[in-house]
C-alpha cells in the first residue's frame, strides 16, 4: 500500500521515511470525520478495508481508523510500532469522556519510545512525542507525555495548542503504555463509538483538519470555522452548505 498511501497524503515514494513529514502531510490531507458513523456504516478495521475507505475512496475517519491505517503503513516499512488505547479528557465537562475510546500508537527506535497520533482531531502534534516528558514544539503547539497514573491509564498526553490563549498545560487524554491492542479491541472501540449514548461521534456529522501552517478548519451542521495566525472566522451554515463545504474543504461526498 506504500505508493497509494503516499500519493493520498501528497508525498513522493522515496527510500527515506521521515515520520514527522508523513504525520504533517497526513493531518493536512486526511480529515478527521464521522460521516460514515452518522450513516450507520461500519468499516472493517483490517488493512484492506481501511485502505479502500481512506486511500482509494479518499475519505477520512476517526481515531481507530486513522491511526490503524498509519499503524499498518509504518509496520510495513519496518518500524517498531504498536496500537494503544486511551480516554480523552473533556474540558467542558471537567471529566473523562467515554472510557477507552481513543486509539493511538507507540513507536520504539534507537532514540527511545514515542507517542504517535494522527487521529486526535485538530489536536495532532505532527511529530512523534517522546515518552520521557520532554516537550516538543510544532506548528500545532507544544506537546508532552507525562507518566502519571489515573483511572484511565499510566500516562497523560498534555498540550498547549497554537492559536489558543497561552496558559497551563491541558490534558488531551490518558493512555495505557503497557497494554498493546489489536483488531479485537479496535472493533470493540468502534462498537462503543457507534452505539453508546455518551459517544461524542454518533449524534451529528463533523469534519476537522489541521493545516500545514498550524491552523485548522472545522465543520459542524451549524458552522464552518477557520482558525489561523490572522484569527478565527466562523461562518454559519445550513444543511445544503454543509455538504458543499464538506466536499470543497475536506474532499468528502
Amino acid at each position: 500500500m506504500n505508493k497509494a498511501f503516499l500519493e493520498r497524503i501528497g508525498l513522493p515514494e522515496t527510500a527515506s521515511l521521515d515520520l514527522g513529514q508523513i504525520l504533517t502531510a497526513f493531518y493536512s490531507t486526511i480529515p478527521f470525520e464521522n460521516l460514515g458513523i452518522i450513516r450507520g456504516e461500519r468499516t472493517g478495521l483490517d488493512e484492506a478495508s481501511l485502505t479502500e475507505k481512506i486511500v482509494n475512496q479518499r475519505r477520512g475517519g476517526v481515531c481507530y481508523e486513522l491511526n490503524a491505517l498509519l499503524y499498518y503503513f509504518l509496520l510495513e516499512n519496518g518500524l517498531d510500532v504498536r496500537l494503544i488505547q486511551g480516554t480523552v479528557y473533556n474540558h467542558a465537562k471537567g471529566s473523562w469522556s467515554l472510557s477507552g475510546t481513543h486509539a493511538a500508537l507507540l513507536m520504539t527506535n534507537e532514540k527511545g519510545v514515542f507517542l504517535v497520533d494522527a487521529g486526535f482531531g485538530t489536536n495532532v502534534a505532527g511529530v512523534p512525542i517522546p515518552m520521557n516528558g520532554e516537550a516538543v514544539q510544532t506548528a500545532s503547539g507544544q506537546f508532552r507525555v507525562l507518566r502519571q497514573e489515573t483511572e484511565e491509564g499510566t500516562h497523560l498526553l498534555q498540550m498547549k495548542l497554537a492559536y489558543e490563549e497561552a496558559g497551563e498545560w491541558k490534558t488531551g487524554y490518558a493512555f495505557c503504555a503497557d497494554q498493546p491492542i489489536y483488531t479485537e479491541e479496535l472493533t470493540a472501540m468502534q462498537h462503543k463509538i457507534h452505539t453508546h449514548p455518551d459517544s461524542p461521534f454518533n449524534k451529528a456529522p463533523l469534519a476537522a483538519m489541521r493545516t500545514a501552517d498550524g491552523g485548522y478548519k472545522s465543520l459542524s451542521p451549524q458552522s464552518f470555522t477557520v482558525t489561523n495566525s490572522e484569527g478565527k472566522v466562523k461562518q454559519e451554515i445550513g444543511e445544503k452548505e454543509f455538504a458543499e463545504v464538506a466536499e470543497r474543504e475536506f474532499g468528502l461526498i
